[in-house]
């Protein structure tokens, strides 16, 4: 190599020296500076006899790589791969917890239980008091409440003039051996007792909370929590978290215990006996049969993950911990693909920033270590403290963190310690889903622009202008709402209009105005 330098030195030194002065004087000084110099006599025979040496043996650098290229294939023969490792540490058997790919959390919410609808707080209350499972008793997993759907709404909006309504002397309570919800470590261990048991607080105490919530909001210039928001995750937190959870990690897998889970949750039981009489013979249609008359709570999901948005902004941005109890992550989630490895949850879930608490929750063994997500948060991908509005707030004022559906979790590191494996991993939360409020305000101004159009394309079918006049007058009237305030839709009620019109292409007629001759029917303002 110092060979290689000084010759390609002294002839870069030649050829700047032949510009500045002749050959003859650039050689001499060269010659006189180095004896080694390819110029002068003596080095050029050196460098002959150099060459012919270099020539003669083999090349050193094209030997040491050979060497290396050896060794890198004898150490990949074997070394296993991480992979590998991984799926040797997670051979003992353990429940796998689902995940989903990218694909998931390109679609959201809307992909999986549809659209919110626009009157909010009437579709939460029919979700939950008139739908086939509305007064099915079911228990939730944990909990070991015996309750309903229609009861559990009750108790968190009315929780004094609710069991005269519902005929109940007092509310469910919790089984022996009730536990904890949550699954963030240190909670899930412990036994509720007496004083950990759910209260049936009234609603107005919550909003009092809220008041404060919505005060550090507009400090910072963020949006305010909406009662609906409210009343929702004061459901999630719950018996129907059970529900809930069902239905998101059902709707979008092709697992049959989870289907059929939901179906069982979600449906009535005359529902769940179609199902699993019809479901060996033909398993799609039979779930297609059954998701049709399940309750799949979509605008009471969309309710909640908008508080979640809402509150992560909250948040501050530290590691948050998850153990994962006699579960393990699918292949997929640790396996690299394009360079990358995780899933995505496709349901909510919790973590909580002790890490110490979580870590003993999650120990395991040297032949069967439990698996511990570390989840590092971000400038907008945090998750949400429920603790002042939950049914069952955490002891002595511990934190958990409540992440939105379809959550990404990206590994960056895989650590074993032993009795432990930790997934580190980078939280995306999803928010290809708009707040509540904006789904309604961007719903309300379509269909503003459709009712508009309709209104004067009605002005241009009719000949007569007084007649064209009045149709507008009748057609504002009956569908757009009152428009005192000088904007149309202004209740809820009117959207719910809007939307019956736009489906059957019709609006019965009123006292005032037939139809003329134009309408194309006999029944006038019906067509």
């Amino acid at each position: 190599t110092v060979v290689a330098l000084q010759q390609g030195g002294c002839s870069l030194c030649s050829r700047r020296a032949l510009r500045r002065s002749s050959r003859r004087a650039c050689s001499a000084v060269l010659a006189a500076q180095m004896g080694n110099c390819s110029s002068s006599p003596a080095g050029r025979d050196r460098d002959s006899k150099d060459s012919d040496a270099r020539r003669a043996a083999p090349p050193p650098t094209r030997s040491l790589t050979f060497k290396l290229n050896q060794l890198d294939e004898q150490l990949s023969k074997s070394a296993p791969s991480p992979d590998a490792q991984l799926a040797e540490r997670l051979a003992e058997p353990k429940k796998v917890r689902e995940m989903c790919g990218p694909a998931a959390f390109v679609g959201g919410l809307h992909a999986v239980v549809g659209a919110a609808n626009t009157a909010v707080m009437e579709t939460m209350q029919e979700e939950h008091t008139i739908r086939h499972d509305s007064r099915v008793p079911f228990v939730s997993d944990h909990l070991l409440i015996e309750t309903t759907s229609e009861t559990e709404f009750w108790f968190v909006l009315d929780p004094v003039g609710g069991l005269g309504r519902l005929g109940l002397e007092r509310w469910p309570e919790e089984g022996p051996g009730a536990r904890r919800s949550f699954a963030s470590g240190r909670s899930s261990e412990e036994l509720l007792g007496a004083a950990n048991k759910r209260q049936p607080l009234p609603h107005a105490a919550f909003c009092e909370r809220m008041r404060g919530h919505n005060e550090m909001l507009r400090q910072h210039g963020l949006a305010e929590l909406l009662e609906e928001e409210l009343i929702g995750g004061r459901l999630f937190t719950g018996p129907m978290n059970a529900k809930y959870q069902a239905a998101l990690r059902a709707l979008d897998s092709a697992d049959a215990g989870r289907r059929r889970k939901f179906v069982q949750l979600c449906s009535d039981p005359q529902t769940l006996s179609q199902y699993e009489a019809a479901v060996e013979a033909d398993p799609e249609g039979a779930w297609a049969a059954a998701r049709m008359l399940c309750t799949s709570y979509s605008t009471t999901l969309h309710v909640i993950k908008s508080l979640l948005l809402r509150l992560s902004k909250l948040s501050r941005a530290t590691p948050v911990y998850r153990a994962l109890h006699g579960e393990a992550p699918p292949a997929a989630f640790w396996r690299e693909r394009f360079g990358a490895r995780g899933g995505v949850d496709p349901g909510f879930f919790s973590a909580c920033p002790d890490r110490a608490a979580a870590a003993l929750a999650a120990r395991g063994s040297q032949h069967a270590p439990g698996v511990l997500l570390e989840i590092e948060q971000g400038l907008v991908s945090r998750g949400a403290d429920l603790g002042w509005l939950s049914q069952y707030p955490p002891p002595d004022g511990a934190c958990e963190l409540v992440f939105p559906p379809h959550t990404a979790l990206d590994v960056v590191e895989v650590v074993d310690e032993g009795e432990t494996l930790v997934f580190r991993c980078r939280a995306t939360v999803n928010r290809s889903d708009l707040a509540i409020d904006k789904v309604v305000s961007t719903k309300r101004d379509g269909l503003n622009c459709i009712m508009t159009s309709m209104k004067f394309s009605l002005m241009r079918e009719i000949a007569d202008e007084a007649d064209a006049r009045l149709a507008a007058q009748e057609f504002h009237a009956l569908v757009l709402g009152p428009d005192d305030d000088g904007r149309p839709f202004a209740t809820v009620r009117s959207w719910a209009n809007i939307s019956g019109v736009c489906r059957t292409g019709t609006f019965p007629a009123r006292d005032g105005y037939s139809g003329g001759d134009s309408g194309g029917g006999d029944s006038g303002g019906g067509d």
